[in-house]
């Protein structure tokens, strides 16, 4: 009753009180400082733990892109994927060496095109989009309209009736959306039209009914996709990632659109889910094994928290936790460390759990998986056909890892906008 006790919180890298005491009777001040850890963020330590990480593997990276395929021009497992790494550490350290070091890679890619493929992870679209970005950031305008030019070209291929591309992201016109989405936000909203987004999205949508109609489920799912004859489920060849894209702000489907055809085949693939929380690989399958970006809950999750955001219903953010735990408990693969079918990737789905409901958990979850990350190549884990790749190997983890210091603004590369 003595005394009267004023704190004052300082929010830094620590949580700072000073309380300033003062005794009632005698009107003597007195005052001290306490500290302890931030409670609301990531521990320095380990933020510069991580950033030690990040060099040596960027050192290991480098040496071991030496004897790398020099004609893999792709996203997923080639220059390109490099290329989209070190835009990434420009943007987390705003250092301009790591731009130019993306712009060697970019002009290796440009050289490689092959016209086969047009998305953006396995396609000439990836190159051109990621070509047209580093040039504009580099204000060389006319070098990044030449780029836009040639990416823009490729629509016809897409929106052709009598194409033969699938839908999916890899290989089809999701993954041409997805480039040109990607242009729109690194470079501007309007650089590419909003004509030419509404031809692909068109086209995506007349695919999905008219598999739907064959297979007799308009009515269940009324949108349908196949790959190779089989109807994947998950971010890579399958649904997921294909209704993840019509949702995105970008894409502007119509709210009726939305409403009357993506949300009840979002609900479709629902309906799919195991009693593990996890989902299946293709609608054939009933094997709960698969807990990959690729194929299983770690992709799904994405679609699922969009819809919420999208329909702002919670049933959509429970199976999203659903999925949560299910990456939690068995997320940590020996398969690899990378982003497709690694921890990396995984590690993304708590990144995404955490910017939807700001829970601490997730991103416990995010540093955990990180952690894993940071003994790279001390689990016995499988090497895959491109150790050093974007989506197979190394530098996956590792932008993985410079999203985990930055939390707030991570975004899973070539999916997320």
């Amino acid at each position: 009753s003595l005394f009267s006790v004023q704190l004052l919180p300082m929010y830094l890298e620590s949580f700072c009180v000073l309380a300033i005491i003062q005794n009632a009777e005698t009107g003597t001040v007195c005052s001290y400082l306490t500290f302890k850890q931030q409670e609301y963020g990531i521990a320095l330590a380990f933020k510069k733990k991580v950033q030690n990480k990040i060099k040596d593997l960027l050192q290991q990276m480098e040496e071991g892109l030496k004897t790398a395929d020099p004609h893999d021009f792709s996203a997923y497992t080639g220059w390109t994927g490099i290329a989209l790494l070190y835009l990434q550490l420009h943007r987390v350290t705003g250092e301009s060496s790591h731009l130019q070091r993306a712009l060697d890679y970019v002009k290796r890619t440009l050289r490689n095109l092959n016209g086969r493929r047009v998305t953006f992870l396995c396609g000439d679209a990836g190159p051109l989009a990621v070509g047209a970005v580093v040039h504009h950031k580099l204000k060389n305008q006319a070098e990044s309209q030449e780029c836009l030019t040639r990416l823009l070209q490729l629509q016809r291929s897409v929106v052709s009736s009598d194409s033969d591309i699938p839908d999916e992201l890899l290989y089809g016109r999701a993954g041409y959306l997805y480039a040109l989405l990607y242009v729109n936000k690194e470079i501007g909203p309007n650089t590419v039209d909003d004509a030419v987004i509404a031809k692909v999205v068109g086209a995506i949508l007349e695919s999905g009914k008219n598999l739907s109609k064959e297979e007799k489920k308009t009515e269940r799912c009324p949108l349908l996709y196949e790959w190779h004859k089989k109807q994947y489920v998950g971010a890579a060849h399958g649904l997921a990632g294909i209704y993840y894209m019509l949702m995105q702000p970008g894409a502007k489907v119509s709210q009726e659109v939305l409403t009357e055809l993506v949300r009840p085949s979002v609900d479709y693939v629902r309906h799919k889910k195991f009693r593990s929380g996890n989902y299946p690989s293709s609608l054939s399958n009933e094997t709960d094994r698969l807990v990959h970006w690729c194929h299983g809950a770690p992709g799904v999750v994405h679609v699922l928290l969009m819809a919420h955001k999208v329909f702002k219903e919670e049933k959509y953010l429970k199976d999203a936790v659903d999925c949560g735990e299910v990456i939690w408990q068995r997320g940590l693969l020996r398969k690899g460390y990378g982003i497709c079918h690694g921890t990396a990737g995984n590690g993304y789905s708590f990144l995404s759990l955490y910017h939807a409901t700001q829970e601490k958990k997730y991103l416990y979850r995010a540093c955990k998986f990180a952690e894993w990350c940071l003994d790279y190549g001390t689990h016995g884990c499988r090497i895959p056909d491109r150790p050093y790749s974007l989506f197979e190997g190394m530098a996956g983890a590792i932008h993985y890892l410079s999203d985990v210091v930055q939390p707030e603004t991570s975004c899973f590369p070539a999916f997320e906008l």
